[in-house]
C-alpha cells in the first residue's frame, strides 16, 4: 500500500469502466443517463443503490473481470454508471492530492471509489 494520486486515481478508474462496458458501452449508458430527468436519476440510484453494491464487490472478486456483468440488467449498469461518475467527482474533490495506504491494483482502487463509507457500514451491520 502507498498513496495513490488523484490522476492515478482516475486514470484507473477510467480504464477499469471502459473494460467492463467498453468504451462503446459506456458511451450508450452516458446518453440513456442523459435522457433522464435529475428525480427519475435519483430514484435510479436509490432502488439500485444495493444491487450497486453487489455487483462491484462481485466484479472486484472476480478481477474486475467484464462476465461480473454479462445479463446484467440496463438500469442496473446505468445506476452503476451514476453512481462511478459521480462518486469520481467527490472523490477527486475530497482527496485532490490522492489518498494514502490504499491497495494499488486498479479494481481495489475502483471498489475503494464506487462503495462508499456509509455502504459499508450499513452492509457489515445488516
Amino acid at each position: 500500500m502507498r498513496r495513490v494520486n488523484t490522476k492515478e486515481i482516475f486514470e484507473a478508474t477510467v480504464r477499469i469502466m471502459k473494460d467492463l462496458l467498453t468504451p462503446e458501452g459506456m458511451s450508450e449508458a452516458i446518453r440513456r443517463i442523459k435522457a433522464r430527468g435529475e428525480e427519475d436519476i435519483s430514484d435510479l440510484l436509490q432502488r439500485e443503490r444495493e444491487n450497486i453494491n453487489d455487483l462491484v464487490v462481485e466484479t472486484a472478486d472476480r478481477g474486475g473481470s467484464p462476465e461480473a456483468l454479462k445479463g446484467v440488467r440496463t438500469e442496473l449498469i446505468d445506476a452503476l454508471v451514476v453512481r462511478y461518475l459521480r462518486n469520481r467527482e467527490v472523490f477527486m474533490k475530497t482527496f485532490p492530492d490522492g489518498i494514502e495506504n490504499i491497495e494499488t491494483d486498479p479494481v481495489s482502487i475502483w471498489a475503494t471509489l464506487m462503495i462508499s463509507p456509509a455502504d459499508e457500514t450499513r452492509e457489515s451491520s445488516g
